[in-house]
């Protein structure tokens, strides 16, 4: 993914991808930090007398489990994928496919991925917001009603307050309108998502199917090797079985 992409602006410019290869390289562990801090403490000692308290001190430790694994593509091309926080599994030989959404076509960030061995999905919805422009914030239309407010006190002292208020409540307005627009984002980004993993599964379907059809046609040169031996047994009477017709069958999952 390229840093010079530019965020999705509009419904429009949601284009989605996929790409399925095989899973190789995988290693799972846990990251852990540890949290420290304390309170209180202190005390004072005179000629001899006085007191001394020792400051409380709480620590605490979050872990994460880390899943880090090698994508194989059919083209020879590699992709190293990390996800944090559980949620995903895969194992060596595994088929996924990668699901990528941005402004560019063929093109985006990584926001869902699928395995078809296990059937299941991982399309948190922090990822859904990657290719998006950074989430609206209260905080502009405090800040300038604030301002406003300063600044007039000292020049309109009567005004001031309603003016900064005007401001807040416009500012209000305009982050509801953004609110409301990144949400119709979101939402249309986890529909190509969800559009892109039913291409991806019926992709994949082919070419299990596939291969399931090429395997069936190279077994069934086997009863063709062995009819002169069911013909011969035919004439003595008795009945031999034809040869496997399925056996080289290998599908890919």
């Amino acid at each position: 993914m390229s840093d010079d992409t530019p965020p999705i602006r509009s419904i429009e410019e949601v284009h989605g991808c996929y790409r399925t290869g095989t899973v190789c390289g995988v290693g799972n562990w846990s990251e852990t930090r540890v949290h420290a801090s304390s309170s209180g403490g202190g005390g004072y000692l005179h000629n001899g007398s006085g007191h001394v308290s020792a400051p409380t001190v709480s620590v605490s430790s979050t872990s994460t489990e880390v899943l880090r694994f090698f994508m194989e593509y059919d083209d020879d091309d590699e992709e190293e994928v990390t996800i944090k926080g559980g949620g995903f599994a895969v194992r060596e030989g595994q088929r996924v496919s990668v699901i990528r959404v941005s402004s560019r076509p063929n093109w985006g960030y990584n926001i869902a991925y699928h395995n078809h061995k296990t059937g299941t999905t991982y399309a948190p919805d922090y990822r859904l917001e990657w290719p998006l422009d950074k989430k609206p914030s209260r905080k502009p239309a405090l800040f300038a009603a604030i301002l406003i407010a300063t600044l007039g006190s000292f020049v309109l002292f009567f005004l001031a307050p309603v003016i900064a208020l005007g401001v807040f409540i416009w500012g209000l307005y305009s982050y509801g309108q953004k609110m409301r627009g990144h949400r119709e984002l979101t939402a249309a980004v986890r529909r190509k998502a969800d559009e892109m993993i039913a291409e991806a599964k019926a992709g994949h379907a082919r070419s299990r199917d596939g291969a399931a059809i090429e395997g069936a046609s190279v077994g069934g040169e086997g009863p063709a090797i062995a009819a002169p031996v069911v013909a011969a047994a035919a004439g003595s009477g008795a009945a031999t079985p034809s040869g496997p017709a399925a056996a080289n069958h290998s599908g890919r999952s």
